[in-house]
């Protein structure tokens, strides 16, 4: 007889193989609460087992459904109602029968008295996240080079729309260009618009801000902003804006006063100067040395920025960076110094900026640039300012790989899903990787993080950062309709970036950041467009598409079948990149499936049904 209830779940000792099963009660993306109150457990482990079980000190088993089983790993989720401080371990079984025990220890032989984590409901995790954003369309937008719609706004010496981009030309895009095109944005199905930064700056991209308290004048200024949010709202649709509080422009008032002022400055410590003055150090004989692609029209920029910066330029001689500030920069850009915001001052003030725009513009969120680079406990007090002005508003942040420490429910809703677009650029564009690959790696993906921080996080194929995908994929429009369809039909927010509905091309900086070609509608792709349009009308009539339960059901060398399912609403989709697509033989439950969307036959036969996609993607209803 055991000496504790929970001792030997499976009635014998467990096996003590280096067993891979994973469980962190820190992370969300293992223990959570749920919005009822209940508690979401989940194991990460190797593809080894046939079942497991959360075993509370009781003795009683809580069976977990296996909800990937892939080549590399399987997940294992249940939900339950434990009581508060119950005693829990892990029990499992593998394929050929062996007993398993997980304690916070690791791989044991049985559970002995210390061996239990203790649930604390105050200490689990809680994700949640706005309602409206679970698996929204987003759709962003480089305002510089969207619509122009006031050729008055201007820049001196704008370029002709739809010239070449490049890193300094202005085309003359605004806000207001963006309000004409709003029908366009409804029709698309978009649920939320994300602005690139808009605030007053000397350039394109505009994350050097001069003033973060002003819309910048060439896009129309803070009032074509209450229009557009206005216009926006009247369709249903939400607005979010950009912006980097990690570097500024040397015009923001604060460094313009350490520059001016030194040591003596108020302000001073909210940038690190490491020689005063505070100047860039320039070695003109050093740029080819030092990497620089086209020294020559960079010594024309520094001749600039040292005439608009107000930052002194020191030129020298003798062996150094070629270009070396004297504070600290964003990747040593002397147009980019860093900000501190483990200053307070400095940090109050971001955090006033943060609530101003939500509550005197009502934008519904922020997209925060280069989140890793901000001191991370800036985050939950960022959290804190924008939640009290509006508890429905969206936080997303650029994370370049595993978000999993800003999505805790503490800082940041959602991640922009790099991940996801490397996924896809493998499978879709590049071809390197098969349907087993991005089985295994969506796996993986949204197993990192907790149910809500998958649902409202971008799905991106490409951004003003990337390459745009149909350059990725070689031109290829067929690649790039197969990847938008499973950006809207997989678990996430499928993200636009402006163009791609049309099959816009461009390769790394500037050359992804193009004009929209309103001026050249013989350039769409009209196929593309109306394949966007249908897709996401599509997710709106069926709510599984949008927030479903996503069941991988099928997976070979060139595509991957998936369910995903909502109540009654159940959709199976095949993808098959092959010119010749496969027959796709998945056992699913349904008794009359029809197909919904996209041209393949169908048959049915002892629980399996087989679809042949006959142009690369088929939906079926189950």
């Amino acid at each position: 007889m055991p000496y504790f209830p929970d001792q030997m779940f499976f009635g014998a000792q467990g096996d003590l193989n280096p067993w891979d099963v994973r469980f962190d009660p820190s992370d969300a993306a293992f223990l959570s609460l749920e919005s009822d109150g209940r508690v979401r457990f989940r194991l990460v482990t190797e593809p080894t087992f046939m079942s497991a079980f959360v075993v509370t000190d009781d003795g009683i088993g809580h069976p977990m459904e296996r909800r990937f089983d892939e080549r590399t790993l399987q997940v294992w989720e249940t939900t339950i109602d434990p009581a508060d401080g119950v005693g829990f371990t892990f029990a499992l079984k593998t394929d050929d029968g062996r007993p398993v025990y997980r304690v916070p220890a690791g791989i044991a032989n049985a559970v002995e008295r210390l061996d239990r984590w203790t649930l604390d409901r105050s200490d689990v995790r809680r994700t949640v996240v706005p309602e409206w954003t679970r698996g929204m369309v987003m759709y962003q937008i480089f305002p510089e080079r969207f619509r122009n719609g006031d050729p008055s706004l201007d820049a001196e010496g704008a370029t002709p729309w739809g010239s070449e981009p490049g890193w300094l030309d202005f085309q003359g895009g605004d806000l207001v260009g963006i309000a004409e095109k709003a029908n366009h944005l409804e029709r698309l199905g978009i649920d939320c618009v994300y602005l690139n930064p808009i605030f007053t700056s000397p350039s394109t991209h505009r994350y050097d801000a001069i003033d973060y308290y002003s819309v910048d004048p060439a896009l129309g200024g803070n009032d074509a902003l209450r229009t557009l949010v206005d216009d926006l709202h009247h369709r249903g649709i939400r607005l979010i804006i950009d912006a980097s509080f990690n570097h500024c422009h040397p015009r923001f008032f604060a460094f313009t006063d350490v520059v001016d002022k030194g040591p003596a400055s108020r302000y001073r410590d909210w940038f690190n100067v490491t020689d005063w003055p505070a100047r860039v150090i320039f070695r003109p004989h050093m740029l080819a040395a030092d990497g620089y692609r086209d020294p020559v029209r960079y010594r024309d920029y520094m001749e600039r920025f040292a005439a608009t910066s107000g930052v002194p330029i020191e030129i020298v001689d003798g062996d150094g960076p070629a270009v070396e500030p004297t504070y600290e920069a964003w990747y040593g850009v002397p147009s980019l110094p860093r900000i501190d915001l483990a200053t307070p001052e400095a940090r109050r003030y971001f955090l006033d900026v943060a609530q101003h725009w939500i509550t005197e513009y009502r934008i519904d969120g922020w997209r925060m640039d280069v989140a890793r680079y901000v001191d991370f406990d800036f985050w939950p007090e960022f959290r804190e300012a924008v939640k009290a002005a509006n508890p429905d508003a969206y936080l997303i942040a650029e994370i370049m790989g595993d978000a999993s420490i800003w999505l805790q429910g503490n800082t940041f809703d959602a991640t922009m899903n790099y991940t996801f677009r490397q996924l896809i650029l493998d499978f879709i564009a590049r071809q390197t990787s098969t349907g087993h690959n991005l089985a295994d790696g969506l796996a993986r993906m949204y197993a990192t993080y907790s149910p809500d921080g998958v649902a409202s996080s971008q799905n991106l194929l490409g951004s003003h950062d990337t390459a745009r995908f149909l350059h990725e994929a070689a031109g290829d429009a067929d690649r790039l309709r197969l990847a938008t369809a499973i950006q809207l039909t997989l678990p996430g927010s499928p993200g636009l970036y402006y163009g791609d509905e049309v099959g816009m091309a461009g390769g790394e900086e500037p050359a992804s950041r193009g004009a929209f070609p309103w001026h050249d509608p013989s350039a769409w792709d009209t196929d593309q467009l109306e394949f966007v349009r249908d897709l996401t009308a599509l997710r709106r009539f069926h709510p599984a598409l949008r927030d479903g339960d996503l069941r991988i059901v099928g997976r070979w060398h060139d595509g991957i079948a998936f369910t995903r399912a909502l109540g009654s609403d159940r959709v199976l989709v095949v993808i098959d990149r092959s010119p010749k697509p496969d027959a796709a033989h998945v056992t699913v439950e349904t008794a009359v499936p029809s197909i919904l969307w996209g041209a393949g036959t169908l048959n049915q036969s002892d629980g399996t049904l087989t679809v042949v996609p006959t142009s690369g993607v088929t939906i079926v209803g189950l």
